[in-house]
């Protein structure tokens, strides 16, 4: 729970039977107020007091954060009650201004008639309605307790490899509905602040149906975040510390044996392993091949029936060749054999 909100007060305990239903008796002061004041819309949202602590990971886990992401997460709930002064308009006015810039172009400019009120309203600074702006920083407050902060990548580590985050995931940790989710998400991304890598778990239209590990799309904050929130001082030199940690982490430890890398012109200089048998017969029938194709007559290139003795003349050298006789004895047998009258 974000401090300086007061807290929702309790509802009274219901009573049981009908009478009691009908008439419910005296309600205390805190339940006295009207209905709209203590949950905004009907949809349980509360503007005076955020539900930002039920926003809670998982329980397998690990709850510890580094010092950075805590901070940028402080950042992002102090958002929701100071939006105007943070001026993150791009978050909170982008959408907003986009549509009357299309509008006023469409009307023919802001000097037009019909621009002119379009372009009053374009200078005015609306307020983002709360519930939208409570869904933001939910979904800010979670992604952000996954990003790495060398490469802003927003997903679960896995070896080599990330786990993306589905925004059904999402909704169930930060106890919102997935349509709402999917609008904070859609939001984040025409801000030009979050992005998908098209890494992860993604529906794939030509096979119709999900590919890839994860739960979700392997996504990526913008520094333009960082700079929003104001850390990109400290964001840089935690980089570049982490930088520094994985390339001591690299290098050798002394008096530790590492394999040298062989060089081409040292793989060159080894003895190449012996053949196969598959190679050597491969090997075998390329040779005979290139063999027999050297053998044709000038006259086989002109005339069809020597070009058709010459091809059965071959075909019967392959097969003795294939029996286990050499080139010259499979010739010398042909010229032997008796020939037909």
């Amino acid at each position: 729970m974000s401090p300086g909100f007061p807290a929702l007060p309790p509802s009274p305990p219901a009573r049981a039977g009908a009478a009691a239903s009908l008439s419910p008796g005296p309600l205390p002061p805190a339940a006295a107020a009207p209905l709209a004041a203590l949950t905004g819309n009907r949809c349980g949202h509360v503007p005076a007091a955020p539900r930002f602590d039920r926003v809670v990971l998982p329980e397998d886990a690990n709850h510890v954060r580094p010092a950075l992401i805590a901070k940028a997460i402080a950042k992002v709930v102090a958002y929701y009650a100071h939006s105007r002064e943070t001026c993150w308009d791009d978050l909170s006015q982008g959408e907003r201004q986009r549509r009357l810039q299309r509008q006023i172009r469409a009307a023919g400019g802001p000097d037009s008639d019909a621009g002119r009120p379009l372009a009053r309203r374009l200078a005015r600074w609306r307020q983002q309605r709360s519930e939208r702006r409570e869904a933001l920083v939910a979904v800010l407050k979670l992604l952000l307790a996954y990003t790495d902060i060398a490469t802003l990548t927003v997903a679960v580590p896995a070896g080599s490899d990330w786990l993306g985050l589905s925004a059904p995931w999402i909704a169930t940790h930060a106890d919102l509905s997935p349509s709402r989710v999917k609008r904070a998400l859609a939001t984040l991304s025409r801000a030009a602040w979050l992005a998908s890598t098209g890494q992860g778990r993604r529906f794939d239209p030509r096979q119709r149906r999900w590919v890839g590990p994860g739960w979700g799309p392997v996504r990526r904050f913008s520094f333009r975040l960082i700079h929003a929130l104001g850390l990109e001082v400290s964001w840089n030199k935690a980089r570049t510390r982490h930088q520094k940690d994985a390339r001591a982490a690299a290098r050798p430890v002394p008096g530790q044996y590492t394999r040298p890398t062989p060089t081409r012109r040292a793989m060159a200089l080894l003895p190449r392993p012996p053949a196969t048998a598959t190679e050597t017969h491969s090997a075998a029938l390329q040779t005979l091949h290139r063999q027999l194709t050297g053998l044709a007559a000038p006259q086989t290139e002109t005339d069809p029936a020597a070009r058709q003795a010459a091809a059965a003349r071959h075909r019967q050298i392959a097969a003795l060749v294939a029996d286990g006789l050499t080139l010259a004895e499979a010739r010398q047998r042909l010229n032997d054999a008796a020939q037909p009258p």
